[in-house]
């Protein structure tokens, strides 16, 4: 049998994520964030001048707020927005941005009873085995539903491993081969 391992994730992203959720969903603007934190994400993967803003710690306190007030207006943020990233760029932590715009979209689709799970396999699974996974997790918890992505990794040797926007669910082989071999050395085998 296969010991299930459920690690909690926990940053600064994280609780910046909260926070920003709470504020929107306090002000009624949980839509309006949502779609300024896309943008940002998408801004993210394509502008390498707005990573660099995000990420380069000699650039001011001042100039970063001035650059995401420009942004703010071009883009049309929310207020609730704008006063989360002048908070961040006060507590000098942009690096932070893109995470937290993940994580808001996670307790957007929670708030939405959607949960994202990527299934990791040692082998592709078949579209049966898919639906096994599936069935296994909407049995877990009736009032989500969950969006499965699947990818694969040798190195695990079998059964498979859950990855939930906060936790981490182990039920491969390889972990359990390694706690065996681990608990032989232990006995001086």
């Amino acid at each position: 049998m296969f010991s299930v391992v459920l690690r909690k994730f926990s940053t600064f992203g994280d609780r910046y994520a909260i926070t920003l959720f709470k504020v929107a969903q306090a002000s009624n603007q949980i839509k309006e964030v949502s779609g300024d934190m896309k943008y940002v994400l998408e801004l993210y993967t394509a502008s390498p001048d707005f990573k660099i803003l995000l990420t380069d710690p000699t650039i001011g306190r001042a100039k970063s707020i001035d650059i995401l007030n420009d942004l703010g207006v071009k883009a049309l943020f929310c207020e609730t927005t704008m006063r989360m990233m002048k908070m961040m760029a006060n507590n000098k932590r942009l690096n932070y941005l893109a995470e937290v715009a993940k994580t808001y979209e996670v307790h957007v689709k929670s708030l939405e009873k959607k949960e994202t799970v990527r299934v990791v396999s040692a082998d592709q699974l078949s579209d049966d085995e898919k639906k096994e996974v599936q069935k296994a997790l909407q049995d877990m918890d009736k009032n989500k539903k969950y969006e499965l992505t699947f990818s694969v990794d040798s190195s695990i040797l079998g059964g498979l491993q859950l990855y939930f926007p906060s936790a981490f669910m182990e039920l491969s082989l390889r972990s359990r081969y390694d706690k065996i071999k681990e608990e032989v050395s232990n006995i001086g085998v």
